[in-house]
């Protein structure tokens, strides 16, 4: 490449431009320029570079001060003219040697094109078939939305009737659970009333609540008078009405009743002695027999729900009952099925909208001049080491994960093909991975070569962080060059 600086029948000129010589100095064993160049085939010029021929491989230059150190760096062995180092002229069998293997690389490249081809094909088609398929999405969603609004509208319009049945009903419910609970809660302090008043007079005393130390408030373990009277509201005595008001609600958390551990008093004698006391449940036959038994039942009850767990009592619902018929089926139901509706609706334009957007994604992305990289989209490839498993998703993402325990760590995100400028293709850059200890966030460089299969071969890490693999791909194959025949000469 170079003899065109070298013409026999012209002066010399260094290559630097410092100077012009005559020609019959060029190789003379003195060096002449100070770049070294009117010396190519002597060492001279110590900062020159010696030109070996090497006829039947490829000529190369290597540096002037390894001409004639006794080392054969010339396969034709010219470096060694004058050193008496015996060399053997190795060119034939190396240039052998790299035409077998210019040959291997060239069938693979043209087998890899073969591929290539049918993935240019399948892109162009592939693009074409999602180009139309997008545009009848965007003009089904414009469609689907309207569908949606007015889904939307019906189900507000039911839900509406719906709430207003569902919030009477409700209150309802809590207004009659309040009643029953104030209903209870006065029952049982009827009991209790009934259980203080000793004597059965209709009064409660202060002397009458001596005898229940669990009203002591001072915790002396035992009630005194001033107590008791603090109790009736700083009286001496209450009647049932002012106890229901005014004493029940103070003493109600710390009354233990005596049928918590024994028997409760017959029914008939507190009935009996308190005929004055009207009957909660509004039944004026006092002295009709058949209502013993009903109030025993009553007592009954009353015992059971105290001793039961607080939320848990007689008369209190613990479940809201169910709506009625018409509610259920011309409100509810019909508000349900709206709702249903919608969200049927509401889900397959979300899904449509998916699809728009990934369409849209695919087919903004650069798979290369031709569309040739884009069968990788969608696709993951893994490389397993000793410790990891590596895994390249093409525009996607890189990961490496441990083969013994441990998270899956980001080794970099699609950002952008990185090559140099004349062959931008051949190189993928992910980065914005996870970050590393007081370090930089991970990348992955992808450096893509002609293989006739789709495979990572290697990964490493260059730089802290940096890590590099190379991915074989039929896309990244080019048409082979032709490869050049041996340029022996037996005549010579």
């Amino acid at each position: 490449a170079d003899r065109v600086f070298y013409d026999e029948t012209k002066p010399f000129t260094c290559l630097d431009g410092s100077k012009t010589i005559p020609f019959d100095q060029v190789n003379d064993d003195y060096c002449d320029c100070t770049d070294g160049s009117d010396e190519p085939g002597t060492s001279a010029c110590s900062n020159g570079n010696f030109h070996c021929t090497n006829a039947g491989y490829r000529p190369i230059y290597i540096p002037s001060s390894r001409v004639n150190d006794g080392i054969c760096d010339c396969c034709d062995t010219t470096d060694e003219y004058n050193s008496g180092v015996n060399c053997q002229n190795t060119c034939r069998e190396m240039g052998r040697k790299e035409r077998e293997e210019l040959q291997k690389k060239a069938e693979m490249a043209r087998e890899g094109m073969l591929l290539k081809q049918k993935y240019i094909d399948e892109f162009r088609k592939g693009r074409e078939e999602k180009q139309a398929r997008l545009q009848e999405l965007v003009e089904e969603r414009q469609s689907l939305q309207s569908e949606v609004d007015s889904l939307r509208a019906k189900k507000e319009e039911a839900e509406t009737p719906e709430k207003e049945a569902k919030d009477a009903h409700k209150k309802e419910w809590e207004e009659r659970r309040e009643a029953e609970k104030a209903a209870f809660e006065k029952k049982r302090s009827l009991e209790a009333f009934t259980e203080l008043d000793e004597d059965s007079d209709g009064i409660l005393s202060v002397q009458e609540l001596l005898s229940h130390s669990e009203f002591d408030s001072d915790g002396d373990g035992s009630i005194s008078d001033q107590e008791a009277q603090d109790l009736l509201s700083s009286s001496q005595s209450v009647d049932v009405s002012t106890f229901q008001d005014s004493v029940w609600p103070q003493i109600k958390e710390k009354y233990k009743s005596k049928s918590d551990a024994s028997s409760p008093p017959p029914i008939e004698e507190r009935t009996e002695s308190h005929s004055e006391i009207p009957h909660e449940d509004g039944d004026d036959n006092g002295e009709d027999g058949g209502d013993d038994e009903d109030d025993v039942d009553d007592n009954d009850d009353f015992n059971e729900d105290h001793r039961a767990p607080p939320g848990k009592s007689q008369g209190e619902e613990s479940e809201m009952p169910p709506y009625d018929d018409t509610t259920q089926q011309q409100l509810i139901d019909s508000a349900e099925a709206a709702r249903n509706e919608y969200e049927s609706a509401s889900k397959s334009l979300r899904d449509m909208e998916d699809t728009i957007r990934n369409l849209e994604k695919e087919i903004s992305l650069d798979f290369g001049p031709q569309g040739e990289f884009s069968y990788l989209y969608g696709q993951c490839y893994e490389l397993s080491t000793s410790e990891y498993i590596y895994r390249l998703c093409p525009f996607n993402r890189v990961t490496q994960k441990p083969k013994v325990g441990g998270s899956e760590t980001n080794l970099g995100i699609w950002n952008t093909w990185a090559g140099p400028e004349n062959d931008k293709f051949s190189a993928m850059k992910y980065d914005q991975g996870t970050g590393c200890w007081q370090g930089p966030n991970r990348s992955t460089q992808v450096k893509l070569l002609c293989g006739k299969e789709t495979v990572v071969t290697s990964t490493s890490e260059p730089s802290r962080c940096e890590y590099l693999m190379e991915f074989y791909t039929p896309a990244a194959c080019q048409q082979p060059a032709e490869i050049p025949q041996s340029e022996d000469h037996d005549e010579l």
